[in-house]
Parts: C-alpha cells; structure tokens; sequence
C-alpha cells in the first residue's frame, strides 16, 4: 500500500466519521448531555464548513470567468458554471489540534455554494447573501434540534457581515 493509498483511506475514514457524526447529531432521540454536545459541536462545525464552502464557490467564479475567456479566446465553448458536488460537502479545516472534516450535506453545501456564485457575479447583494443564508442555516439548525437549546450556532457568512459594519462606519 503507497502513501496516496494511506492517505486516501485516511481521508475516507475521516468522511465517514464526520458523515456519521452528522447523522447521528440529526437522527438521536432524548436530550442527553452527550448529544446536546455532539449537536452543538456538529452546528459550529457546519458553520465553518458553510463558510469554507462560500469563499472556495467565490474562487471558483473567478477561475471559471478565466476559463470562459480563455475558451472564447481560443474558438472553444465556455466550460460549465462551477457548481457543488460530493466532494464539496466534506471541508478539512485546521484547528490546534490538527485538521477535522466537516461535514456540510449536499443540499445545504449546494445552496450555500449557489449562493456564493450569485453574489460573485453580482447578480444579489451581500444584504440579500446573509439574509437566504442565514434562513439556510435556520433550515440546517432546526434539523440539528438546536431550537430545543435555546441555542442557535449556526450564524453563517459573519466575515460578509463584519465587511457590511465596516462600509457603514466608513460611510459616518
């Protein structure tokens, strides 16, 4: 077995794990301590997730806008608008104690990633982006039974809305 194999079945493994973890957040029954955690932990791991997956949809526009005069350039067809797949719902993000997967699930990792393509090319505005976006991330809480906590975790896109104060105390 090569390294890629390793590392392939590695980043399989950890899939899984963040899939189940997901699944087991959405499908458990009762109100323990254990899986208040495990919602909550699962909620704030979404929400990174979201926000990883609407700055790489945002990226994409642009490598995509690229493509599309290069391919115009060249007498060739415009490639396809980037859109979300399987691998987008599975995000690697590094913390302190090494790299986690984050588990987003396509639907959700597919409104967010629509979303971040419509706001890349200017067809809705930041307003509108937090606005859907949070309604999405209200949709993945309540799968997640936050509202049984009086907790809601899941505040999607707060580096847009961080970006939105500042304009506005540039503007007084």
């Amino acid at each position: 077995m090569g390294l890629l194999d390793w590392l392939g079945n590695a980043n399989s493994k950890n899939e899984d794990l963040a899939r189940n973890g997901f699944e087991k957040a959405v499908s458990a029954i009762g109100d323990s301590k254990d899986l208040r955690a495990l919602r909550i932990r699962v909620a704030l791991r979404c929400k990174t997730g979201i926000d990883i997956i609407f700055r790489k949809a945002m990226q994409s526009v642009s490598t995509y806008e690229e493509s599309v005069m290069i391919a115009t350039a060249g007498g060739q067809a415009a490639p396809p608008l980037p859109a979300a797949d399987i691998e987008t719902c599975y995000q690697i993000k590094t913390t302190v104690n090494g790299p986690i997967t984050i588990y987003v699930p396509l639907d959700f990792a597919s409104r967010f990633f629509d979303l971040a393509v419509q706001y890349q090319k200017n067809e809705v505005d930041r307003n509108y982006v937090l606005r859907e976006g949070q309604e999405i991330a209200n949709e993945l809480g309540s799968l997640l039974q936050l509202d049984q906590y009086l907790v809601q975790p899941i505040t999607p896109l707060e580096f847009l809305a961080d970006a939105t104060a500042v304009e506005d105390d540039d503007e007084e």
